[in-house]
């Protein structure tokens, strides 16, 4: 396990809280919390250490599989890099937003997988973060990857091909409803334009107008979409 220095981090609302659906937390024979989660090709797991100077959870313990120790994707993920408590100062000057921080302090934003977060978001429409979790869960035992880990199986999140191969039957069989068809039919859609490429050459204007295209993606969706996973940082999801 690698130990990495995070202050100002809320892991439970960041990965909990409803912008990613790939992630479990359990907790092992100690007590101690284990977050597990999984992209297209990854396995990570987060556990919690304290800092000796501090005396608070400001530490995590981390690894990835299969390929260890990648902290590359760890600090792209988790956006390491940003300075946020210069975010903070900045943010708090508006009345509104400084009593949402005091109600969800620390709360991040990840720089996920651009499929997988197309493809989740097209499973999220009109659902509870826990129904969104049960059906993609559901998707992952039948259509990815095995990776055993600390005597436990856990599934990959389906790669974008698996998605589009899939049956119709299948994918429905998996409580998505109608959105088995959107699922479908986007990935196809994203393996046949490599959208998730030619996102980087397109203005906030032209992104949009590319995900509105994919079955299943409306204004909310594609909104999501460009936060969580392209760093549109100045767009702000509605929801009911």
């Amino acid at each position: 396990m690698n130990k990495l220095f995070v202050p100002d981090y809320n892991f439970h609302q960041t990965l909990l809280g409803g912008q990613a659906f790939n992630w479990e937390l359990v907790r092992d024979s100690r007590g101690s919390e284990i977050f597990y989660g999984t992209t297209q090709d990854k396995l990570i797991k987060i556990e919690f250490g304290r800092n000796p100077h501090t005396g608070t959870g400001d530490e995590i313990f981390w690894q990835t599989y299969p390929k260890n120790d990648d902290y590359e994707f760890i600090k792209k993920y988790f956006r390491l890099n940003i300075d946020y408590k210069n975010i903070l100062l900045r943010l708090k000057k508006d009345e509104h937003v400084a009593k949402a921080m005091e109600a969800c302090p620390n709360l991040r934003l990840l720089s996920q997988d651009f499929d997988q977060t197309v493809l989740s978001f097209i499973v999220s429409s009109f659902n509870s973060i826990k129904s969104i979790r049960t059906r993609i869960n559901k998707m992952k035992r039948d259509l990815s990857e095995q990776i055993r880990v600390d005597g436990r199986v856990f599934y990959l999140f389906p790669k974008t091909e698996a998605i589009a191969d899939a049956r119709l039957d299948l994918l429905t069989s998996h409580s998505l409803g109608y959105r088995a068809k959107y699922i479908k039919e986007a990935s196809n859609m994203l393996l046949q334009s490599n959208l998730a490429g030619k996102t980087a050459n397109f203005d906030e204007e032209s992104t949009r107008s590319e995900l509105l295209k994919l079955p299943g993606v409306g204004d909310k969706v594609a909104d999501c979409i460009m936060v969580f996973s392209l760093g549109y940082d100045n767009l702000t999801p509605l929801d009911v």
